[in-house]
């Protein structure tokens, strides 16, 4: 009697056992799971094209989430002006409060509702953009069409030719595009990393590139400063003289090439001769949307006057 329970006993402790996970199951499958996810995670970034091995000078990382905005405001009419002025004290304070706000690591920044440079969207329609995550947002924010924009984040003179932007090179984006004129701003990716001079001859290696690819009007424009934390700041090397001494001598090799030098730096200043918080992101380096109509109304003005 005692045997049979004992056997009974001994069946039921089998059967329980075999249906019981134990630690080292649930252990293995999470590091099979965690191996899988790497490895997708890698898939999607050679596929993609995200590899950060693709350009030999450090990315810039953007702070701003863009989103897209209507076409930029025009001159208001006499019947609205009124209106306006009546809020642009408390449109200016909630801005101001917004650029301070610095309790979330991540924020979206719509353009300012300001028009600080007229420009005529329609002059640039034949046009292609160059340059790296500063000339994304010309589309991203909706000032200019994707179509008009060869820009990716990390985009440095040393790998214009060598990458690829939505599977177009930049040689194959000029023949498809067939634009009337080509404006290329590269070169704040590569500062105080190395040797200015070096830099802004392998600016000077591409301006003579494009050239000779392309015979219509090409625009170099300078690149445009940074704020006073930026440059203290850790995270990046550039500094305010490497980018005046960097563009003095892309200017140098602009005029080489018989292409057009465009300066939007001193057009993005403040008093103290740094980027101004008008037209800076918080990081310091990237534009607000009034800086890209700065800009934009900065090369217009360059060419028709």
């Amino acid at each position: 009697m005692d045997a049979q329970e004992n056997g009974k006993k001994d069946n039921g402790q089998k059967k329980e056992n075999r249906f019981s996970i134990h630690a080292s199951t649930i252990f293995r499958n999470l590091i099979f799971l965690m191996i899988i996810c790497v490895a997708v995670y890698f898939t999607y970034s050679v596929i993609s094209g995200r590899s950060t091995e693709e350009s030999s000078e450090p990315p810039f990382t953007p702070v701003t989430e863009f989103v897209s905005m209507p076409e930029p405001a025009t001159e208001p009419d006499a019947d609205s002006s009124a209106g306006q002025s009546a809020t642009s004290s408390e449109d200016q304070t909630t801005s101001s409060d917004q650029q301070n706000d610095s309790s979330s690591d991540s924020w979206e920044s719509v353009p300012d509702d300001t028009n600080p440079g007229e420009y005529d969207a329609e002059f640039f329609s034949d046009t292609l953009f160059i340059g790296d995550s500063i000339s994304t947002g010309l589309s991203l924010y909706g000032f200019l069409d994707a179509d008009n924009v060869f820009a990716q984040q990390g985009l440095a003179p040393s790998t214009l030719f060598s990458t690829e932007i939505d599977g177009k090179t930049c040689e194959s984006a000029i023949a498809s595009a067939t634009p009337e004129r080509i404006v290329v701003m590269l070169g704040s990716n590569g500062i105080g990393y190395g040797p200015t001079e070096d830099l802004a001859s392998s600016m000077g290696d591409c301006i003579k590139t494009l050239r000779s690819l392309f015979k219509g009007e090409l625009v170099v424009v300078s690149i445009p400063p940074v704020t006073m934390e930026a440059e203290a700041s850790d995270d990046n090397m550039l500094t305010l003289s490497a980018v005046k001494e960097y563009n003095t001598l892309v200017e140098k090799y602009t005029k080489e090439n018989n292409a057009v030098y465009v300066d939007i730096y001193s057009e993005l200043t403040d008093d103290s001769g740094y980027f101004s918080t008008d037209y800076a992101e918080r990081d310091g380096i990237h534009f607000m949307g009034t800086a890209y109509q700065v800009m934009l109304s900065t090369i217009q003005s360059a060419l028709t006057d």
